[in-house]
């Protein structure tokens, strides 16, 4: 790898981790407890490098190159790819604020690498960054879960990388640390939001529904007034009728006596007021005729205006009702998946805690074999 200088260009102090050659899918802890992670210039073959020595053995020999990408994949944890030496690096840093150290510095150092500078124009030489941390006890993925664990970076897996860059590094499903418990925080996320939109389609129906209740017995009240104003109605025609049947029978009853009066040869002074009350009562029944058959006509015109009425009533009430269960029938639905969904990532939860249980106890048993 060249001599390089014997000071580093920066460092900095992470656990070190690699890609399983085997599965591709899992990370293997190279070191067992946070160590240097140096930049150095290799002045022989003019490149930079990443390096890191354990016991006196070096975990973590790295050729920069300028298509090599740097991903932050939560608070403390990043990870690249070295198409060379055919794997993934992962580094787990002490907090927050180290990882973008050197995240900064791995990109300066490639944009050094892209313009052809000399690296004492751009980097700092013999700046070092000292960091020092409590050695930790966690070993392999659950150490790595401790520097996944409250990231903000979304889902828990290796993010995909080019395959120009990474070589026989395997794209896809390979899951990075702490991917069990980013895996329940998005099915947390999704109960939340589909709870809350449930709750809005709810509280909707629900004012829906009153609205057609208070529509529902404003046009009860409407079927009501018009049915009795029908029924007055009603009555009233039979009440003329009646009255028109009595004028009927009287003007007859007028004319037979009339008629008999002037056979047994009554005089006229007797005939004359009869005449005349005759003639009144024939004037009176042609009016109150003619009264009866403009009430009739009015009334049935005003019937059948109600009665239409009715009807559209009688329909409006109908497909009131209608929308009235249907929205019964949807709240009944809402209840019921939201119920599921909250079954379905209880079940999830459940098996991902086992899964991990079930892991922390193979762990604890190969240290102890080992």
């Amino acid at each position: 790898m060249g001599e390089p200088p014997k000071l580093p260009l920066y460092t900095t102090k992470a656990h070190v981790f690699r890609i399983d050659p085997a599965t591709k899918k899992s990370w293997l802890a190279k070191s067992k407890e946070a160590v240097n992670i140096s930049f150095y210039f290799d002045t022989i073959k003019s490149s930079f490098k990443i390096l890191s020595i354990d016991s006196g053995k070096a975990i973590l020999n790295c050729t920069i190159t300028h298509g090599m990408v740097f991903t932050r994949t939560s608070q403390k944890f990043g990870q690249w790819a070295d198409a060379k030496a055919g794997t993934v690096y992962g580094l787990g840093f002490p907090n927050e604020v180290e990882l973008t150290k050197f995240l900064e510095k791995f990109n300066e150092v490639k944009s050094t690498i892209g313009s052809g500078a000399s690296p004492e124009g751009t980097l700092t030489k013999h700046s070092t960054v000292q960091i020092v941390t409590p050695p930790l006890t966690l070993r392999g993925e659950q150490q790595a879960n401790g520097y996944y664990a409250g990231g903000s970076s979304g889902p828990g897996s290796i993010k995909s990388i080019s395959s120009a860059s990474t070589g026989s590094v395997e794209d896809g499903s390979t899951h990075s640390p702490g991917s069990h418990r980013s895996s329940s925080s998005s099915s947390e996320s999704q109960l939340k939001y589909e709870n809350d939109r449930l709750k809005k389609a709810l509280a909707q129906s629900s004012a829906n529904s009153k609205k057609w209740e208070s529509e529902f017995q404003t046009l009860k009240n409407n079927n009501a007034r018009l049915t009795a104003a029908l029924q007055e109605s009603a009555v009233n025609v039979e009440k003329w009728k009646e009255q028109l049947n009595n004028y009927k029978e009287e003007n007859t009853r007028l004319r037979k006596k009339t008629s008999s009066t002037g056979s047994v040869g009554s005089t006229s002074s007797n005939t004359d007021p009869m005449e005349q009350r005759l003639h009144e009562t024939e004037i009176k029944l042609k009016r109150k005729e003619e009264e009866i058959n403009r009430l009739s006509q009015h009334s049935g015109d005003e019937l059948r205006i109600l009665r239409d009425k009715n009807t559209e009533l009688v329909r409006r009430i109908q497909m009131l009702e209608s929308e009235r269960k249907h929205t019964e029938k949807a709240k009944n639905a809402n209840e019921n998946i939201k119920w599921t969904q909250a079954n379905d990532v209880r079940h999830e939860m459940e098996v991902k805690i086992k899964e991990l249980s079930s892991l922390q106890h193979k762990m604890n048993s190969l240290f102890k074999n080992s």
